[in-house]
């Protein structure tokens, strides 16, 4: 409830010259603000609509071998022909550039089968170059008939040459660099061995893949349900406003000051002209 005050107030006569008179305000008024939203605690969401997932398997073998052969007299199509040995490393029974360049993938086992005789005396090691200077050993084993030996004993011409199984194993570790498969004993052999970083492939059998077998990999898809995870918070990243309908709040013995022109009127007593009487009698008096 509010006062007014001066001319106009209220109606005629309402009270006494200036004395407040009370006004009561009628309507609706509005508040609006732009605040910061809050997110609703433990509000669980249903999500409607479809889902695909997709994974993608592989085939293939989980180790890769490589049928090492030893072909001697130079052959011309060998990356290496006319340096170092005459004699070459042949891969699948192939010496073509195309052939003995590997490509070995991270995670996977590869095997360097030398279990034919012509392998003799030319036992494998594995080198981060052609020229043999660093010897690379992470994820390198050895075996020679079904038994794991070490290095020095795999590449001792006389151990070596007795075995009917031999091979030299690795796992390419994540990183691995260019590798080079060369012959302990003389140069320039075999050639490189290329790695790259793809999941491992695999077979459903688990048994190995000769080199050069096509390895595929298998793309599968499915629709699945839609599933929503209980308890979630939903945090809000727009702006938002509010908008309240609310009460008239008024200020107590509020004094308005109102401008303009006032005027009030009354009634009173009328000036009426009468008759004149013409019987007088006329006379004068000097005046000093």
């Amino acid at each position: 409830m509010s006062s007014l005050q001066g001319w106009g107030r209220g109606t005629w006569g309402q009270g006494a010259w200036n004395e407040p008179v009370n006004v009561e305000p009628t309507g609706v008024v509005g508040t609006t603000g732009l605040g910061t939203p809050d997110g609703i605690p433990g509000v669980n969401v249903s999500v409607t609509g479809l889902s695909a997932t997709t994974a993608i398997s592989q085939t293939g073998a989980s180790t890769v071998t490589f049928t090492v052969t030893v072909v001697s007299g130079n052959p011309s199509n060998h990356p290496y022909y006319n340096q170092g040995s005459t004699n070459k490393y042949a891969i699948g029974g192939s010496t073509a550039t195309s052939d003995v360049t590997l490509t070995m993938y991270e995670g996977n086992t590869y095997r360097f089968d030398q279990s034919d005789s012509s392998n003799d005396g030319h036992p494998i090691n594995l080198y981060e170059d052609s020229g043999k200077n660093t010897r690379y050993t992470s994820g390198v084993s050895y075996n020679i008939d079904g038994s794991s030996v070490s290095q020095s004993s795999y590449v001792d011409t006389t151990t070596f040459n007795a075995g009917t199984t031999r091979y030299v194993e690795i796992t390419v570790p994540d990183g691995a660099p260019t590798l080079h498969y060369q012959c302990y004993n003389h140069a320039l052999m075999g050639y490189q061995a290329n790695t790259l970083g793809i999941p491992n492939i695999e077979t459903t059998t688990g048994a190995p893949v000769s080199a050069n077998t096509p390895v595929s990999i298998a793309m599968t898809s499915a629709l699945g349900s839609v599933s929503t995870t209980a308890g979630v918070d939903i945090a809000v990243t727009l702006a938002a406003a509010q908008a309240l309908q609310s009460s008239v709040v008024t200020v107590p013995q509020c004094v308005v000051s109102l401008t303009g022109v006032s005027a009030t009127g009354g009634t009173g007593e009328e000036l009426v002209y009468s008759l004149i009487v013409p019987n007088q009698t006329a006379n004068w008096q000097e005046v000093a």
